[in-house]
């Protein structure tokens, strides 16, 4: 018996023992506080659609200028209306002259696929008007 209490006292101050700080799996709260941060944080952003330069070189107005800056880089084309619902754009162009319905579908291609290169964060819908 009295070896039984020995032996499990032994076993108990062994294991209350450890220096659980050096041991792996330990966290404690400010290594949580500290998981999202960088070493040495960058002072200068390098995404030029940071949020600090919200009107200089994004937003909705610098999106609608690049959209109609991409449709009218097409001769012959002038954009008439840009509706931009969320992550939708709707562009609305109207041609200088009338083309065949095969012309057409081409230039509407030609068309959504400039103005999404443009801005592709929109789902692009392009509306041809011919005179």
């Amino acid at each position: 018996m009295f070896r039984a209490a020995v032996v499990l006292l032994i076993i108990f101050a062994a294991g209350c023992g450890q220096n659980l700080d050096e041991s792996q799996g330990h966290t404690n709260r400010q290594d949580i506080m500290n998981m999202g941060l960088e070493d040495e944080p960058n002072t200068t952003p390098t995404n030029p659609r940071s949020i600090e330069r919200v009107g200089e070189t994004w937003g909705v107005k610098e999106d609608r200028q690049q959209i109609k800056e991409a449709a009218q880089a097409i001769p012959g084309v002038d954009v008439e209306r840009i509706i931009i619902d969320s992550d939708n754009a709707r562009v609305t162009v109207r041609l200088m002259e009338d083309l065949n319905e095969e012309d057409l579908e081409r230039l509407t291609d030609n068309i959504e696929q400039r103005v999404s290169n443009a801005v592709p964060e929109y789902n692009v819908r392009v509306k041809v008007k011919s005179e």
